[in-house]
């Protein structure tokens, strides 16, 4: 049984006539009469009384015509549904993000995306900085938002956000008082360093690249997995700690952060997916961040 079978009774099933059902359906009548006759042979059952006075639906034809038309409604309805997904107007996105991104870039990037593609659902998935990487590679998620990036063959990246780094004190700091705040003061200050993860340069290596290039000791007090976990400890009175530029947005009372007088090395916000994904929603994300770099507003 094929789905012209199933047309074509349900063609034949409104209009009660041979002739107007293969007119309407564009073929002659002879073919449509085997294909009903085939039909019926298939469910084994007859499903039109075919009499002088015209044709009419048996009981058995009733029962079938209110499946049959589910059916092909259902068929119609997947083959659409198909070809919007096939030109990237539906679908499903799974975004990863690192939390220290949920209020800067994250905010920059998705309500765009999503006022383009209403269609397409997303669903977020907070991922922390180890485990970004096997994330993407597991299928968990189609696409991540990190800072710093990943490295891995079978990965793609898309750099789109650039910033520096500040200091974070505790407002009683005697450093706070300054308007800004050499990195060679740092010396004899007790030190917040996020942790290093192996086989990655993380947020750890770019802070220290920083330090060794101005001759300060990349020794920590304390290692912290999160900035906010930094920002924690600052707040204790444990330490001071460099932070990225835009964690700034996120006030807690007693912390203040101080720009460097010096210039700071930089850490990329990129954009990853997996090279070997094809599918259409995966294709309009990353048209959408292309146009965002491309305007600035991925900048903000």
């Amino acid at each position: 049984m094929e789905l012209r079978h199933l047309r074509y009774f349900l063609m034949l099933a409104e209009t009660l006539h041979f002739g107007r059902a293969a007119s309407r359906l564009g073929i002659a009548q002879p073919p449509l009469s085997r294909q009903i006759r085939d039909l019926e042979e298939q469910v084994g059952a007859t499903l039109f009384y075919r009499g002088t006075r015209g044709v009419s639906l048996t009981d058995a034809g009733v029962a079938f015509a209110q499946r049959a038309a589910q059916i092909v409604a259902a068929a119609d309805e997947a083959v659409f549904e198909a070809r919007e997904a096939g030109q990237g107007r539906t679908g499903r996105i799974v975004i990863g993000f690192v939390h220290s991104l949920a209020y800067s870039l994250l905010p920059r990037v998705l309500p765009g995306f999503r006022q383009k593609h209403p269609g397409i659902a997303v669903s977020l998935r907070e991922v922390t900085v180890a485990d970004k990487e096997s994330a993407l590679l597991s299928g968990q998620i189609d696409t991540g938002i990190y800072r710093p990036t990943v490295r891995h063959p079978e990965i793609a990246t898309l750099p789109i956000f650039e910033e520096g780094f500040v200091l974070a004190l505790p407002s009683g700091h005697p450093l706070a008082r300054k308007r800004r705040v050499s990195v060679h003061s740092l010396r004899d200050q007790p030190l917040i360093l996020f942790r290093a993860l192996r086989g990655d340069v993380g947020l750890h290596g770019t802070i220290a690249a920083f330090l060794r290039a101005h001759d300060v000791p990349v020794k920590a007090c304390e290692e912290v997995g999160t900035i906010h976990a930094g920002m924690g400890l600052v707040l204790a009175g444990v330490g001071v700690c460099i932070i990225p530029e835009t964690s700034r947005m996120v006030h807690i009372e007693g912390v203040v952060t101080r720009p460097f007088a010096e210039a700071t090395t930089r850490v990329s916000s990129t954009v990853c997916w997996r090279h070997q994904d094809s599918s259409r929603s995966l294709d309009a994300w990353v048209r959408h961040v292309r146009e965002l770099i491309r305007t600035g507003e991925s900048a903000g």
